[in-house]
């Protein structure tokens, strides 16, 4: 089954899903089912890209690839799908207001011992200019696979090529299991 496939089938599900929910309940269920298959394909694209140790290719994935999955996943009729964290590679994703809180509380949570596999933080908003929005993310554990570009020990091929294309980076020193940061979700109303 093709990619286009999977989105569809994973699309029709959703559509199965809320249907039979409370307001709350359909809106988490959505960005529960938006995150889980953004997360899925972006791990399969940076595991194709990682292979045979080719930590410098896991750089367009995230610099290139995950934006587009970002776009695909978001619909026109109001759904804004994308990622944050604290320590943040790409500018362009660095957390808003609520998303700082958000991360914030999820990390407070992962202190106090729950586990972040699963860990999420929804919210509805009323956003600038009075319009109410239904926010959520989900946290991304630092897992293995992070750490060839996250972790405290990069080679000195992959740094060059980071700073060559983030000057700014702040995507650096995680360790296994903290907070690497979220998928964010926004559900216009």
């Amino acid at each position: 089954m093709n990619k286009k496939n999977i989105f569809l089938l994973s699309f029709f599900l959703l559509i199965l899903l809320v249907s039979s929910a409370g307001a709350e309940d359909r809106r988490v269920l959505q960005c529960r089912v938006l995150a889980r298959d953004f997360m899925t394909e972006l791990k399969g694209e940076l595991k194709t890209a990682l292979r045979g140790g080719r930590s410098v290719q896991a750089i367009s994935v995230c610099s290139k690839v995950a934006p587009q999955l970002a776009a695909r996943y978001s619909l026109p009729s109001g759904v804004q799908v994308g990622r944050t964290s604290g320590g943040c590679r790409n500018p362009e994703n660095r957390p808003d207001s609520w998303e700082k809180e958000g991360l914030m509380l999820l990390e407070k949570r992962r202190l106090h011992g729950e586990t972040l596999a699963g860990m999420e933080y929804w919210q509805e908003v009323e956003e600038e200019g009075g319009e109410r929005s239904f926010r959520y993310l989900r946290a991304i554990p630092t897992g293995s696979l992070c750490l060839r570009c996250h972790g405290e020990k990069i080679g000195s091929k992959l740094k060059r090529a980071l700073r060559r294309i983030y000057p700014e980076d702040q995507a650096v020193g995680f360790r296994l299991g903290e907070l690497r940061g979220a998928f964010t979700i926004t559900l216009s109303q």
